[in-house]
């Protein structure tokens, strides 16, 4: 499980760089509002860390597919290259 190998700040940073907010994150999921941070404090929710390790496998997922693309491009189409 990522989310038990993680640092909560570095979690925070996953999910605020796809939702920009983590209350974003919370409103969209539908969850409890201190739902991510009861997570942080051990008081976990099945529904909330469910949610949070999508948003870290896909952001992992991210980062794998970043390390092979070639050196100098942005992944952005011929136009940002």
């Amino acid at each position: 499980m990522l989310l038990d190998r993680m640092h909560p700040e570095d979690v925070k940073a996953a999910i605020r760089k796809k939702y920009g907010t983590v209350a974003r994150f919370v409103q969209e999921h539908e969850l409890p509002t201190s739902g991510v941070s009861d997570l942080f404090r051990g008081r976990t929710s099945a529904r909330v860390a469910k949610a949070v390790e999508k948003v870290l496998a896909e952001d992992a997922e991210s980062k794998h597919l970043d390390c092979d693309r070639p050196a100098g491009t942005t992944g952005k189409g011929a136009a940002a290259a």
